[in-house]
């Protein structure tokens, strides 16, 4: 057979997870902002302390700003296996009609 099949009613339930997965994905990022918050400025206020923040503290901010934006990304992948899945449906009941109407 050329082409290829999907299996609608698993790639909805597929896409309903993601929903899960970005409340947990959610609940990470929040954990371990608490967790990180709680150690506060730990690498000292010295020069070396400085020094330290200076090269890496935008980086590790810049770093858990992605990681914080993975809960949105989760449901934005959802969404999009949600529309593919009804895309494929009004697609595939297209060419069946069309293929009715040729046979007709």
């Amino acid at each position: 057979m050329n082409g290829f099949e999907v299996d609608r009613t698993r790639l909805v339930e597929g896409a309903g997870e993601f929903t899960g997965y970005a409340e947990q994905a959610g609940k990470i990022a929040a954990d371990l902002s608490g967790a990180l918050e709680s150690f506060g400025v730990c690498w000292g206020a010295d020069q070396i302390g400085r020094s330290f923040a200076g090269g890496h503290v935008a980086a590790a901010d810049e770093s858990f700003g992605k990681l914080d934006g993975i809960s949105g990304k989760f449901d934005g992948v959802g969404e999009r296996f949600a529309a593919t899945a009804q895309t494929y449906g009004q697609v595939d009941g297209g060419a069946a009609g069309t293929l009715r109407d040729v046979h007709s």
